[in-house]
C-alpha cells in the first residue's frame, strides 16, 4: 500500500486532529444510549494515534522535525478554535430568566413562649410601588407553625408571621419568583424592602420590623432579611445581581417597632 508523502503527512496531521476533536464533540452532543463519553473519547484517541502515525511517516520520509511539530501545533490551535466555536454556539442559545428571592430568618425564638397569638412583622419586597412577589406566594404560607399574612400598619403594609401556639420556634422562610424573560445582562437595583423610612445613601436606607411584646422570657434575637434579584443568563452571560440585606441583633427586652438598616450591594455568588 502506498503511504502518503512527507508533505501530505504533515498536512494531514493538522487536519486529522481537529476532525477527531470535532467528532468527539459531535458524539457527545448526540443522544447515544451506549456510553457516549466512552465512544467520544475513543474517537478522539484514535484520531491522535492516526496523527502520531502520520508524524512518524513524515519523519521517516525525511520531513524536518520542526515542520511536524508545526503541524501538531496547527492542529491543536484548530481544536481550540472548534471548542470555542461550539461553546459560543451553545451559550448563545442559553438564556435563563432571573430570580427574585426573599429570605426571612429570626433566630432566638426557639424554646421561648408566646401568648398564643405571637406576631413578627417584616418588610415586604417591592418594586415600583408594587409587591414584587405575588401575594399568593407570600400569604397563607406555613413555616414550622408560623403562618404568613399581609397586614396594614401605620408604616404601611407588611409581612406578618403569626404563631398560634405557646411554644415558639425560630423562623426560616424563603419566597421565590422566577421572572418571565431576560433582555440583557445589565440590571439596576430596583427591588427594595418596604416600608422605606429614610434613604441614607444610594446603597443604604432604613426600614422597620415589629417584634411581639408577648415573647417570654426576654432574650436576644437575630433578624436577617435577604432580598436578592437578578443573576439570570442572557446568551450564556450572567445578568447583574443585587442583594438587599438587613442584619439586626435585637437585645433582650426590646420589642415593638424597631427601626433597622437595609444595605444594597451588587452580589456575585461564589463559583463551584
Amino acid at each position: 500500500m502506498k503511504t502518503p508523502g512527507k508533505r501530505t503527512s504533515t498536512l494531514l496531521i493538522a487536519i486529522v486532529l481537529p476532525l477527531a476533536f470535532m467528532a468527539y464533540w459531535l458524539v457527545r452532543m448526540f443522544n447515544i444510549s451506549i456510553g457516549p463519553e466512552a465512544i467520544a473519547g475513543a474517537v478522539f484517541i484514535a484520531g491522535v494515534f492516526v496523527a502520531v502515525g502520520l508524524g512518524a511517516v513524515a519523519l521517516k520520509k525525511g520531513a524536518k522535525v520542526h515542520w511536524v511539530a508545526v503541524s501538531f501545533v496547527v492542529g491543536a490551535v484548530l481544536c481550540v478554535l472548534i471548542f470555542l466555536g461550539i461553546s459560543l454556539s451553545l451559550a448563545w442559545h442559553e438564556s435563563v430568566p432571573p430570580l427574585v428571592s426573599y429570605h426571612v430568618s429570626v433566630v432566638g425564638l426557639d424554646g421561648r413562649t408566646g401568648d398564643g397569638s405571637t406576631t413578627i412583622l417584616v418588610p415586604l419586597p417591592m418594586k415600583d410601588g408594587e409587591v414584587v412577589i405575588p401575594s399568593s406566594e407570600l400569604a397563607d404560607r406555613t413555616f414550622d407553625n408560623w403562618t404568613t399574612t399581609m397586614v396594614g400598619t401605620k408604616d404601611g403594609t407588611m409581612l406578618a408571621f403569626q404563631h398560634r401556639q405557646k411554644n415558639l420556634t425560630d423562623i426560616d422562610a424563603r419566597f421565590y419568583l422566577y421572572e418571565k424573560d431576560i433582555s440583557g445582562t445589565e440590571r439596576l437595583p430596583e427591588e427594595y424592602l418596604s416600608p422605606v423610612l429614610e434613604k441614607i445613601t444610594d446603597e443604604e436606607y432604613t426600614t422597620v420590623i415589629y417584634v411581639d411584646e408577648g415573647v417570654r422570657p426576654p432574650g436576644d434575637l437575630t433578624v436577617n432579611l435577604e432580598l436578592s434579584a437578578g443573576g439570570g443568563l442572557f446568551h450564556g452571560m450572567f445578568e447583574d445581581m443585587y442583594q438587599t440585606e438587613v442584619q439586626e441583633s435585637v437585645p433582650a427586652g426590646t420589642a415593638g417597632r424597631i427601626v433597622v438598616t437595609a444595605e444594597v450591594e451588587e452580589y456575585r455568588p461564589s463559583g463551584p
